[in-house]
């Protein structure tokens, strides 16, 4: 049996005119998803004796020239939809030779090109089980099933996508091998047991052709002295906070890998060749929960996050955050947390090679003035300021922070406080130490599908999403505030994004193809 997975053409938007996206195209961030479920997918097939192929292909890495795939009105302007990667034509001898096609995707903004694809390849290969899997997915399987999908495995899905392909090489009914829900001809399969984070097999990358040559962090241009190859990973799932505009909560209860469980990762990825770590999980510091006493939630967690930082020291990696860190944890001591800092945010740049943190992402997120009255997980602005001049300490002068606005409230006069209190960070930032790269991504508030904000106000969206998933991204604005327009909402965030960063854009968020660049289009 042969199970093909695919990542399907990358999705970009631009204004009708216009040679570049409003977001960025990010054709080489590694991707873990399907390596993670191949990976966990083959290990629970070899425990049930079941034989079974897997291919990972991601098709984001061809250089064909983009397909403009749809058009829409977005304000006085149309916005134009386009897929980067692979024609798909260029994959219907792989399309032909599958017995079950997989497809995952996370991102709303995708659905568009993912679903395409989907259907040229059950127009290709009408045998085949196409199925679908990740957050959007999860969260809207309905609509997948209407859209060229034959099955939809929701949540984690290394044990589901294994008792898909048991059914199918045993020829048994999908509700005789997982609990399923039909609609519309199709399956939702769901209710799998919670996945165990210390028996996650490390990720398949000998099924990743040329991983080697992923070497975009997602974050913009690291420093020049970071070594390839990248890879994305996540030693926990699941967050502790329930911030209302986050589809983490969708995952479950919070879990973790032991110490040793990320060792055996970590020893996997040396052998492979990985020199670059970005952790990419949910909220690594949920470790470091409180209760509502201020006990600790994981009585080890906090010995835990060192003894995962003294290792990664250890086996050489550089890392970067990219996900972000959950910032308040580092004053719960009600001071800096310079152990702590010390461990996450070590370096070592007296070599050739960079080894140690080199950048941290920081959800700002709301810069009015109560932040905690939007989300109890942040700080106060002098708070933050504090624990940035303590991280400086220890060299970590790549900084990205990530401001959100369009909220509820907001007027111009609100953005422009937003957009002062950045610059006064920035400003803060460079008197403390010149060399700081401080980098702002100011993104518009969505609803996100499976959210809190998304159940309470997807009434308010300017646009029906199953017509135009494009519109839910964080480069677009997809509603009203109560002040200003989705197109206003857009065009100050354009303001912000250049008036704070100037030419690092290019650096940061100017990641398209080659082709891409020199054709200017």
């Amino acid at each position: 049996m042969l199970v093909d997975l695919y990542y399907a053409p990358y999705p970009g938007q631009r204004f009708a005119g216009e040679a570049e996206t409003i977001s960025p195209v990010r054709v080489l961030n590694p991707k873990s998803a399907l390596a993670t479920l191949a990976a966990g997918t083959r290990s629970f097939l070899a425990q049930w004796g079941v034989e079974a192929q897997l291919r990972i292909i991601d098709t984001q890495v061809d250089e064909d020239e983009p397909v403009l795939y749809k058009s829409f009105a977005y304000g006085p302007r149309v916005i134009e939809c386009l897929r980067y990667g692979g024609e798909f034509e260029r994959y219907d001898t792989t399309l032909r030779e599958a017995d079950i096609i997989g497809i995952s995707n996370n991102f709303t903004n995708s659905a568009g090109s993912v679903t395409d694809f989907a259907k040229h390849a059950k127009a290709v290969n009408p045998q085949a089980l196409v199925v679908g899997g990740g957050m959007d997915a999860t969260a809207r399987p309905e609509w997948y099933l209407d859209n060229g999908f034959d099955v939809i495995v929701q949540l984690d899905g290394e044990y589901l996508f294994a008792k898909v392909i048991e059914a199918v090489a045993k020829g048994q009914p999908l509700t005789q091998a997982a609990f399923c829900r039909e609609y519309n001809g199709g399956y939702i399969v769901f209710g799998g047991p919670s996945l165990k984070m210390d028996e996650l097999e490390p990720m398949a990358l000998d099924l990743v052709t040329n991983y080697q040559d992923y070497n975009d962090t997602g974050e913009g241009t690291p420093p020049q002295n970071v070594a390839t190859p990248f890879i994305c990973f996540e030693s926990s799932r699941g967050c502790y906070r329930t911030c209302s505009f986050c589809a983490t909560p969708m995952r479950g209860k919070y879990r973790h890998m032991s110490p040793e469980a990320v060792e055996k990762h970590f020893d996997y990825f040396r052998k492979m060749g990985i020199r670059n770590i970005l952790f990419q999980e949910d909220n690594i510091l949920s470790r470091l929960q409180r209760s509502g006493r201020g006990t600790m939630l994981h009585r080890s967690g906090r010995e835990e996050v060192f003894e995962i930082f003294r290792m990664a020291r250890e086996y050489g990696f550089s890392w970067e955050f990219a996900n972000g860190l959950e910032f308040g944890k580092f004053l719960d001591l009600g001071k800096p947390d310079l152990e702590l800092m010390e461990h996450l945010f070590w370096s070592d740049r007296s070599g050739d090679i960079w080894r140690g943190c080199y950048r941290v992402q920081i959800p700002l997120e709301f810069l009015g003035d109560d932040p905690t009255s939007k989300f109890n997980k942040l700080r106060g602005f002098e708070e933050e300021l504090e624990i940035l001049d303590a991280m400086l300490g220890f060299g970590v002068t790549y900084q990205t922070f990530n401001v959100l606005i369009g909220h509820d409230g907001d007027d111009r006069p609100a953005i422009d406080h937003y957009l002062r209190r950045s610059l006064q960070l920035r400003e803060a930032l460079l008197d403390r130490d010149s060399r700081v790269v401080p980098y702002f991504n100011v993104y518009n508030r969505t609803l996100l599908p499976g959210t809190a904000d998304f159940r309470n106000k997807h009434e308010r969206l300017e646009f029906d999403i199953e017509q135009v998933p494009e519109v839910i991204s964080v480069y677009l604005a997809p509603m009203n505030s109560d002040h200003l327009s989705y197109y206003d909402l857009l065009d100050e965030r354009l303001r912000m994004m250049r008036e704070l960063n100037g030419d690092l854009i290019d650096q940061y968020d100017g990641i398209h193809r080659k082709a891409l660049i020199e054709t200017g289009g």
